[in-house]
């Protein structure tokens, strides 16, 4: 068993940028985790990211390392917001940061999370031990995918979730319904059909949105009124409007709201829309069954019967081979599996999600969560890679300002040792 006064758990953009800010401040640390791992693994080869190529950097001090650069190097197509950034770029990308900036990361995964006198204990399935004083989770949101309970009856080879799929080819001619009116059920969707799956998407919106994209050519008009725009409208790196620029710009300002005025603003700040040019690519190509809200799911011939009522109290259904839930995701701290019940216990929560400190310390001394686990205490900014900057500089600030305070380990003893069952479990979870 070693010893360590911090360890960072994720090898995703937020742990990435968070080490590299630590290893400028001079901060002793470990960071475990498989390298973009979920980026790379759960979503769907073709899908643009939502966000704009300028605000997808991870950050570093000397942002050594940004898109443009990567793009450059590598002779990729690159444009700050006319041209989408395709997930393979930004996977490749992510790697390339952690093998110059974060040599450092160990792959491989936690299993077990628990306390001990000197702080935390930590399982890997590398069969490693690790006490640490200070432990940084940034887990992404895979943990967190949520799939509607009326799905439940539905066997597991006809249900999955948006954040379970790679590549697609499996789908090829099969039946597929795909549940939800955002970024993700428009995607995929969309993927799926290209795959050559026969798809339907349905939700409860009335209408599917999509973002504006980008003006090449702006009216008179607009080039007139281009210099009060920023003060009308101004743009930040989750989307433009005064609101969305200070959840962008100032996430201690919505950290100081009453608690349960940042969940409402979570809950209901950019709600579902589709990329911009996604249009195209779904309206026209097949099905959509909108305004309809799903009232029954049964196993139905190896696959699945969906039943829909509208608003004037219609009922529909359909059949498929495979459902995909692309219902998005919340914050639940009792899905990290690895937490062990007494240190989940001792954390303070709302609504399952962690109430953090101004530096994203939970009410257990030393354990701190930041990306999407945060974004319940720092606004929506927190589900995006822009919002790795802050907590990444706020912590490599505080744990710079805080000496090291490093105790012998306790005697181990072979009673607390995983056993290869749970760590196989673990894995599978």
């Amino acid at each position: 068993m070693s010893v360590v006064d911090l360890a960072i758990i994720g090898a995703g953009p937020y742990g990435l940028s968070l080490a590299a800010h630590l290893r400028a401040a001079k901060v002793e640390f470990r960071i475990f985790g498989k390298t973009m791992d979920s980026w790379k693994n759960n979503m769907p080869p073709g899908m643009l990211l939502k966000s704009h190529p300028w605000s997808s950097n991870i950050d570093d001090p000397d942002s050594s390392l940004t898109l443009e650069q990567f793009c450059l190097e590598r002779g990729l197509p690159y444009h700050d917001s006319m041209a989408p950034l395709p997930l393979e770029t930004f996977v490749d990308y992510g790697r390339s940061f952690q093998s110059r900036l974060v040599p450092e990361v160990e792959q491989t995964l936690l299993v077990r999370l628990e306390r001990d006198r000197q702080g935390f204990r930590a399982f890997f399935d590398s069969g490693e031990v690790v006490t640490a004083r200070k432990i940084v989770l940034a887990v992404g949101v895979h943990h967190f995918k949520q799939t509607p309970q009326i799905l439940a009856d539905l066997p597991e080879e006809a249900l999955s979730h948006s954040g379970d799929h790679g590549p697609l080819d499996r789908f090829a001619g099969r039946e597929v319904v795909v549940l939800g009116a955002g970024s993700s059920a428009i995607d995929l969707a969309a993927l799926l059909h290209e795959a050559g799956a026969s798809v339907t998407l349905a939700a409860r919106a009335r209408a599917l949105r999509f973002a504006g994209g980008p003006r090449p050519n702006p009216s008179l008009i607009r080039r007139l009124a281009s210099p009060l725009r920023p003060l009308v409208r101004p743009g930040s790196g989750i989307g433009p409007g005064w609101l969305l620029k200070t959840c962008a710009e100032a996430p201690s300002l919505i950290h100081a709201l009453p608690a349960r005025r940042r969940l409402r603003l979570v809950a209901t700040t950019l709600g579902p829309i589709g990329g911009a040019g996604m249009k195209e690519r779904v309206e026209g190509r097949f099905p959509l069954l909108l305004d309809r809200e799903l009232i029954s799911a049964e196993p139905a011939g190896g696959g699945a019967r969906l039943d829909f009522v509208d608003a004037e109290g219609e009922t529909s259904s359909l059949r498929a081979d495979h459902v995909i839930a692309a219902t998005g995701y919340k914050v639940d701290l009792t899905r990290l599996a690895f937490l062990d019940p007494a240190l989940l216990g001792a954390v303070r929560m709302i609504e399952a999600a962690p109430l953090l400190s101004a530096n994203y310390e939970t009410s257990v001394p030393g354990l701190h969560l930041i990306g999407p686990a945060a974004a319940p205490s720092f606004g929506p900014v927190a589900r995006f890679v822009f919002g790795a900057k802050h907590p990444s500089r706020r912590l490599a600030r505080h744990f710079a300002g805080a000496p090291p305070v490093l105790r012998p380990a306790e005697p181990w003893t072979v009673s607390g040792a995983l056993t290869s069952d749970e760590i196989g479990r673990a894995r599978a979870a």
